[in-house]
């Protein structure tokens, strides 16, 4: 056999000998995996000696390789089939290591192997689409869900772009998952609800969780940093996690009202700069996010969000904590201890002035509530507003004020919280059963519409139902309207369930 013959030939059992690893070593757990790869690696260790033995000597004879050129060419081929087999022993180590699970096959593991480093989606048979610069992978029942994720992203652009400078034009995709079951396999994390792939510039979530805005902006608060690490020639992993996850939760629109402040465990943050450490702190009682998120908070409530990016220009956490340091005016353990001083004193202000609401409205001093309640209104945060004007609205409820309360719930409509609109519009729906049921019609499809573009936050059937409802109060069959009402559970509101109760009675006699 002649040279030529030689090089075809160790062509062809190079492709065969790869194409056998891949296989063999695809269909193994991480140990099985590394026993084959090691075999594998053991020929070519021995094939490579020995055409460089035939090199340096020119006398050696191994299986009909004599010349020099020919040992050469074995020692091409010892060298391109250990570095093939060796990249399949690391993607299948990667893939067994991640996702610890033993029976997945070849194809699912090369699947997600290729979905970490590609734009490729890590399940299989997801459709594919383009909206605005971002490409979608979804099942065809997701589909629905792609209007609602890109409306948000378009809203939230230009904050994010006030924040970090980058234009996102191209070069995101974002994966839906049905359940976290499908998250947790092809991330290989547990007890998550969406993450983002440096890799591959990919964010998964899933469309119709419940809190899917926070997350979706969580994740592309994400992306939008690792795109200012690279406009700026910088490591991914220059600033501490717990700066980096309560940054995202920041932008994601949380709000310390949500947590009870005084039961909040800290920790070092120095033990939160690494995602896994920062990842493995977590326990039943420590939660980092929460930690990291109210540290972030803090800062931009005693500094703005000025010092955001000059913080993002660290080039490592050393840089980083002298920049902090400096914005703060003490060192790293006195911010831990007293960071969240002003969020206490401001929500022990804010729970008193609430205990003063309730305990006023125990004893009937409705016109000292109802202060208490309007001043709420003006000095607190969205959250405190909301909560305000609803008991507010008990208050007028059960005193029978009607008109007040109406005119209440107009007001706080009028400020355009869209994230409370449903609730108002529902309750002030409830309301008008006494007073106008014809608007209570009109504000049931406005919610139902509001509802329908948001994801269907409420069940959809359940407003199906009080709209049919509505529409019978309004009709000719007006008695079967209100039994569906109450048959169906559709008024919440006690004291407007009570006197609609009252009122029916004395309209249809014997009927309630």
């Amino acid at each position: 056999m002649n040279s030529k013959m030689k090089f075809f030939t160790l062509i062809l059992v190079l492709v065969a000998a790869s194409v056998a690893s891949f296989l063999l070593i695809f269909q193994q757990g991480l140990v099985g995996g590394l026993a084959i790869a090691s075999l594998f690696l053991l020929v070519c260790l021995v094939l490579f000696v020995l055409s460089v033995y035939g090199v340096v000597t020119d006398r050696f004879e191994f299986m009909g390789f004599r010349t020099v050129r020919e040992h050469i060419g074995l020692m091409i081929f010892s060298i391109f089939l250990s570095t093939v087999v060796g990249s399949f022993a690391v993607a299948n180590s990667f893939v067994e290591y991640t996702v610890g699970d033993n029976n997945l096959a070849y194809a699912e593991k090369s699947r997600l192997f290729a979905s970490s480093i590609f734009q490729v989606p890590s399940q299989k048979e997801l459709m594919k689409t383009e909206k605005n610069g971002v490409t979608y992978y979804y099942s065809e029942e997701q589909e629905l869900h792609i209007e609602k994720i890109d409306q948000l992203l378009q809203e939230e652009k230009q904050g994010f772009y006030s924040y970090f400078g980058i234009k996102d034009d191209s070069g995101l995709s974002i994966e839906f998952h049905g359940s976290y079951e499908s998250l947790e396999s092809s991330s290989g994390m547990e007890g998550i609800a969406g993450y983002y792939n440096s890799g591959n510039r990919t964010i998964h979530l899933i469309p119709d969780d419940e809190i899917w805005e926070l997350i979706l902006l969580h994740e592309y608060t994400h992306y939008q940093s690792h795109l200012y690490a690279v406009e700026n020639n910088l490591g991914i992993q220059r600033i501490p996690s717990w700066f980096e996850e309560g940054l995202a939760d920041f932008l994601a629109e949380d709000n310390s009202y949500w947590y009870d402040l005084q039961s909040v465990e800290l920790i070092n943050f120095r033990s939160l700069d690494i995602y896994t450490e920062f990842e493995e702190a977590s326990t039943e009682s420590y939660d980092p996010y929460a930690q990291s998120f109210l540290a972030v908070q803090s800062l931009v409530m005693d500094h703005g969000t000025e010092f955001i990016p000059d913080l993002l220009t660290s080039r490592n956490t050393s840089e980083f904590y002298r920049k902090l340091e400096e914005l703060t005016g003490m060192e790293l353990a006195e911010f831990e201890k007293t960071f969240l001083k002003d969020m206490l004193e401001e929500q022990k202000t804010r729970n008193a002035k609430l205990d003063q609401a309730y305990n006023a409205i125990d004893t009937k001093q409705f016109d000292k509530a109802e202060e208490i309640l309007k001043n709420l209104q003006k000095s607190g945060n969205k959250f405190d507003v909301d909560e305000a004007y609803w008991i507010l609205t008990d208050v007028y409820l059960e005193q029978g004020l009607y008109e007040k309360t109406i005119a209440a719930l107009e007001e706080k409509i009028s400020k355009g919280e869209e994230e409370f609109l449903i609730d108002d519009l529902l309750l002030l729906a409830e309301v008008q059963l006494i007073m106008d049921p014809a608007k209570s019609l009109e504000l049931a499809k406005k919610a139902k519409a509001l509802n329908e573009e948001s994801g269907d936050y409420y069940d959809p059937l359940e407003l199906d139902l009080l709209e049919q409802a509505y529409q019978k109060i309004n009709s000719p069959s007006a008695l079967s309207g209100y039994k569906m009402i109450f048959d169906q559970e559709l008024v919440w509101n006690p004291y407007v369930l009570e006197d609609l109760n009252e009122k029916l009675a004395k309209e249809y006699p014997g009927k309630f």
